[in-house]
């Protein structure tokens, strides 16, 4: 089936250009190979996808973040119908060497920070005002955030074999695939075929993280991009998202993102990237 995708161009300088994709393709399997003419990081902000590379099939979600090199052939399936969006930057190869080491198609994991601060990217890009200095300033800083998401992760997922690691990218997909859904290690073991036990050891050694702190993320994913477009209402994006209650919520959004849900969109609809980067530095 083919990509029905939109992108936007926020930033077209000599140093990168950034645009800002959203593709409405229904769940599908894989499309055609497409080949990758320049260094790409895609960032997503909503949804999940599926992309195969040299024969290695990974989850992207907004978790995580795809790097993909000049003359990568690449191929894309859909697991849910919701459809995605995200932030791409095209950058050339010296500047992604200068900011993340050597041209290699990978996926790396990102911290919640990096999250935070790509919808505060995207969404000062997106808006009319910013001078190609200060957006292209805006840019570096977000790419210098994202070079720890493409270093060694820590973990030893060499210990897992081919099929335990395709068992917990299709963990990943599940979870991505329905965020604010309750899960629980017995429907997600029964839906895989696997014991609980190990899908929950298996998941921590190829992710570095439990199964449950990765949903939470997905979870305050799907909250955060709402907030970026300026909803008001946090109780109602409590439930929304699957919380019990506004202070719960409010709880674990503060304990993941090191701010307040009303001070994220107070950043994210302002603009307010100065603030955002004192917030950052203040949480190294």
């Amino acid at each position: 089936m083919a990509e029905r995708q939109s992108s936007r161009l926020l930033l077209e300088s000599p140093l990168a250009r950034v645009y800002d994709v959203v593709c409405e393709t229904p769940r599908s399997g894989y499309g055609a190979f497409m080949l990758n003419a320049v260094s790409q990081i895609g960032l997503p902000r909503r949804g999940v996808f599926l992309i195969e590379r040299r024969g290695q099939t990974a989850v992207i979600d907004t978790n995580t973040a795809v790097l993909l090199g000049p003359d990568d052939e690449y191929r894309v399936a859909h697991p849910t119908g919701d459809g995605d969006e995200g932030t791409v930057l095209a950058l050339p190869r010296d500047l992604v060497e200068d900011a993340i080491g050597r041209i290699e198609g990978r996926v790396g994991n990102l911290r919640p920070r990096d999250h935070l601060a790509v919808c505060a990217v995207n969404r000062a890009l997106r808006e009319a005002g910013p001078e190609q200095l200060e957006a292209e300033d805006a840019t570096l800083w977000l790419l210098g955030l994202l070079s720890p998401a493409f270093a060694e992760t820590g973990t030893d997922d060499r210990t897992l074999g081919p099929g335990q690691r395709l068992r917990i990218e299709r963990a990943r997909a599940l979870l991505a695939s329905a965020p604010t859904h309750r899960w629980n290690l017995g429907a997600l073991g029964r839906a895989l075929r696997c014991s609980p036990f190990h899908l929950a050891r298996q998941f921590r050694v190829a992710t570095g993280e439990t199964i449950s702190r990765y949903a939470l993320r997905l979870r305050l994913g799907v909250a955060l991009q709402q907030l970026a477009e300026g909803e008001r209402d946090i109780a109602a994006l409590a439930i929304e998202t699957g919380f019990s209650h506004h202070s719960h919520f409010s709880a674990r959004f503060r304990s993941v993102f090191g701010i307040t849900p009303s001070e994220a969109r107070e950043i994210l609809t302002q603009r307010k990237l100065a603030e955002l980067r004192a917030v950052l530095a203040a949480s190294n």
